[in-house]
């Protein structure tokens, strides 16, 4: 898990490596207003903003997620 300052540069990197490690990533913004990209088995706190496979955003409701 990798924090960024915006929501461009995490969704940009999760598209990058979700083309080159052949697995989904996800970005999420945390309650403190920054973006973070994970893999599907990590623990998400925050608000879901991509989710993306071998380089395409994936479409998903969006909602909070628990943990």
């Amino acid at each position: 898990m990798n924090t960024y300052p915006t929501a461009s540069q995490a969704n940009g990197v999760a598209r990058t490596l979700s083309k080159s490690s052949a697995c989904t990533i996800v970005a999420y913004r945390t309650d403190d207003h920054s973006f973070v990209t994970a893999r599907p088995a990590d623990v998400v706190h925050g608000l879901v903003v991509g989710i993306y496979r071998n380089g395409y955003q994936v479409r998903y409701p969006e909602r909070k997620a628990s943990a």
